[in-house]
C-alpha cells in the first residue's frame, strides 16, 4: 500500500519533475500531495519551491534550521515548565491519540501516505494522462492551466461517483492485504 518512498540523500528533482511541481503549485496542491505525485520527499519539494531559480546550483550544507537558536532555547524552557513530556510536545500525534482515547473514539492504524485509499489520486492520474496525451508539451503556464481546466471540465460526474463508490472495496482490499499493495 505504501507505494511512495522518499528519495535518497543527494537527490535533486529532474527538469520534468520541476515542471510538474510548478504546475501543481499553480493548482494550489499541498506539498504532501505534490511529493506523492512525483515520488519525492516533502523536503526536496520545499528546497525547490523556496528558490526554483537557484535550485540545484549549489551544494547544500545540510537541512535549514526551522528555528533560531534563541527560539529553540525558549521552546525548551517552556517545555521544562509544563507537565507535558518533551515527546508529547515534539509529536502532537501522541497528544491527539490521548484525546481520542479519552473520548473512547476508535481509530484505525493507518499510514500517513495512503494513495490506495485516496480516490483523488486516481483523478490526478487521469487528468495528467489527459493533459499530456501524446507527449503534449506547453509553452506557458497559462496554456497549461487552460489545458488542465479544459480536461477537468471533461471529467464525467459518473467517473467521480464510481471512485467514491469504490471506497468500501478499497478498504476491504487493504485489510485483506494487511496494509500491503493493492490494485488501486
Amino acid at each position: 500500500m505504501l507505494r511512495y518512498l522518499t528519495m535518497g540523500r543527494g537527490k535533486t528533482l529532474t527538469m520534468p519533475e520541476r515542471a510538474q511541481v510548478d504546475l501543481m503549485v499553480q493548482l494550489n496542491m499541498s506539498i504532501s500531495l505534490m511529493s506523492a505525485r512525483i515520488h519525492c520527499s516533502r523536503t526536496l519539494n520545499d528546497c525547490y519551491m523556496s528558490d526554483p531559480v537557484a535550485y540545484g546550483t549549489s551544494k547544500s550544507t545540510g537541512r535549514a534550521r526551522k528555528l533560531k537558536q534563541q527560539d529553540e532555547r525558549n521552546v525548551a524552557r517552556a517545555v521544562s515548565n509544563t507537565m507535558k513530556s518533551a515527546k508529547d510536545v515534539a509529536n502532537p500525534y501522541n497528544s491527539t491519540r490521548a484525546i481520542l482515547a479519552s473520548k473512547k473514539i476508535k481509530v484505525l492504524d493507518w499510514p500517513a501516505c495512503s494513495p490506495d485509499l485516496n480516490p483523488i489520486e486516481s483523478v490526478w492520474g487521469f487528468l495528467t494522462r489527459s493533459v499530456y496525451k501524446n507527449g503534449k508539451q506547453y509553452n506557458s503556464i497559462s496554456e497549461l492551466k487552460d489545458a488542465v481546466k479544459t480536461e477537468w471540465s471533461k471529467i464525467h460526474p459518473s467517473y467521480l461517483e464510481n471512485l467514491s463508490n469504490s471506497m468500501p472495496n478499497r478498504i476491504f482490499q487493504v485489510i485483506q492485504k494487511n496494509g500491503g499493495f493493492t490494485r488501486y
